[in-house]
């Protein structure tokens, strides 16, 4: 497959075939619907067909891509091509796996989408740039955990060398395997627990006592603390004492 790489759609494609192997094994064994985000030159795709999907749908941004996979793939009824933007595709169909060596530039913003997807997939094989996906690991609660958790169980995978894309990226990468659990925040609460992490999280420094003092809060929870050292229970506990 002969192509121009794009800079501005992050394009870093995975070349060794060790990490590919590692990664189709992370895949459960059994018919799914899976969603491939930015499937690129199909090097990870060809490892997902052997695990024979009920649906593969391959969302790719770049036509030249998008094009060079619709010729490749054209024979295989269970695989749907899609050429958009990850982030105004609209994910309306019920997948139970989404699998993607994410774009650097766009991870927090697609893992945040996929977390808050009404019937959000049973599983993610995710791969990110290694140091976003330590503050994703984080024991302590950040902006991004504290919502990814109140819908998956996280677990780390392996690292990916830098050496093992090409082109090259600056940076190493690591996969990390999600498993849905039961919602701990409802459908119904997420806008005001969005809008309650922000304000938290905008003022880390500040203890919560400070950054709730417009607020009356009844839960026994130490408001000297930062929102940091609260764990991901009390973080829902005092976003419920908040009468927004």
């Amino acid at each position: 497959m002969s192509f121009i790489l794009k800079k501005k759609y992050g394009q870093n494609f995975l070349k060794d075939e060790n990490i590919l192997n590692k990664i189709y094994k992370l895949i459960p064994p059994k018919s799914l619907n899976i969603l491939e985000i930015g499937p690129g030159d199909g090097k990870l795709t060809d490892k997902i067909i052997l695990k024979k999907p009920n649906l593969l749908t391959l969302v790719e941004i770049d036509k030249e891509l998008f094009l060079s996979l619709n010729e490749k793939y054209n024979n295989y009824k269970n695989i749907e091509l899609v050429n958009s933007d990850i982030l105004k595709f609209n994910i309306c169909r019920k997948y139970q796996l989404i699998i993607s060596n994410l774009p650097y530039n766009i991870s927090s913003q697609i893992l945040v989408k996929i977390s808050l997807l009404k019937n959000n997939p049973d599983f993610l094989i995710l791969m990110f740039q290694k140091e976003f996906a330590e503050r994703i690991l984080d024991k302590k609660l950040n902006a991004i955990n504290a919502l990814v958790k109140c819908f998956y169980d996280i677990s780390p995978g392996f690292n990916v060398s830098k050496n093992c894309f090409q082109p090259i990226p600056k940076v190493d990468s690591s996969v990390l395997t999600f498993k849905k659990i039961r919602k701990k925040i409802k459908n119904t609460e997420i806008n005001d627990f969005l809008y309650f992490k922000r304000k938290l999280f905008s003022q880390k420094r500040k203890s919560l006592k400070r950054v709730l003092k417009d607020y009356k809060i009844n839960e026994n929870i130490d408001l000297s603390l930062r929102v940091e050292n609260l764990d991901l229970e009390d973080f829902i506990k005092l976003f419920r004492a908040i009468n927004f």
